[in-house]
């Protein structure tokens, strides 16, 4: 009949004055209770979907300034450690940036070898002869090497005036430089027990093994360094 109401639709909206819409499914639009979670015709779950997550903050560009520093990162932190080292340069006599960083190291080994020559005085005056044998080694070792760094024993002196280095394998050589002057301040570091008596032999005979073990590591730095170097030159 054309005069009969319309009945209201299912989740459609309600008819001017009537009852709210019941819930319906969002899948399979079956009535279900506004308690449910899930629909129990299809399954469905009738939790709201989450809020999309938002997107990721874009990444700040690039500073080309702060590129160009990371690129030459090894050499500022070999300048820090080395004061005055400039690099090396091709066509000019890179012989002085090679005296520089040898001078500089063997000036803290020097500085070591007064450290660790006080503290054996300091043990003989207080009668605490065990260390003194372990002191002696770490002297020698450390006599001969600061030596060799500094005057260019068994045949090693450095870069030659005469040649330029392969610009090519710089980078290579300022990592070992690097870590040659790095593991000469580990054994400038590693004096800091020493600067006073330890309570017991334990604790003693631990700082000094600590220093001897700084020292071979040094020794090892400057021995690679010595291959690298000969392997940038060009003839």
């Amino acid at each position: 009949m054309s005069g009969a109401p319309t009945p209201p639709v299912p989740g459609g909206p309600a008819p001017p004055g009537g009852p709210p819409p019941s819930p319906t499914c969002p899948k399979c639009r079956s009535p279900v209770a506004a308690t449910s979670r899930f629909c129990p015709n299809c399954g469905a779950s009738l939790s709201a979907s989450p809020a999309a997550a938002s997107p990721a903050p874009a990444a700040p560009p690039v500073d080309i300034r702060q590129r160009v520093d990371q690129d030459r990162g090894t050499l500022k932190r070999l300048q820090l450690l080395i004061p005055g080292f400039r690099g090396y340069r091709q066509g000019e006599d890179i012989r002085d940036a090679d005296g520089i960083l040898r001078i500089e190291i063997a000036d803290k080994m020097r500085r070591a070898i007064g450290v660790i020559t006080q503290h054996r005085q300091a043990l003989s005056q207080a009668g605490q002869f065990s260390a003194l044998n372990d002191l002696s080694i770490v002297l020698a070792d450390l006599n001969r090497l600061e030596g060799e760094i500094r005057h260019g024993q068994q045949g090693y002196t450095g870069i030659s005036p005469a040649v330029r280095v392969n610009v090519a394998q710089l980078d290579r050589l300022y990592e070992y430089d690097y870590g040659f002057a790095l593991a000469a301040d580990d054994v400038a570091q590693s004096l800091a027990p020493l600067s006073t008596l330890a309570p017991d032999p334990a604790a003693e005979a631990a700082a000094i093994a600590n220093v001897r073990e700084k020292v071979n590591r040094l020794e090892q730095a400057f021995r690679a360094r010595i291959q690298v170097v000969e392997a940038v030159q060009l003839p």
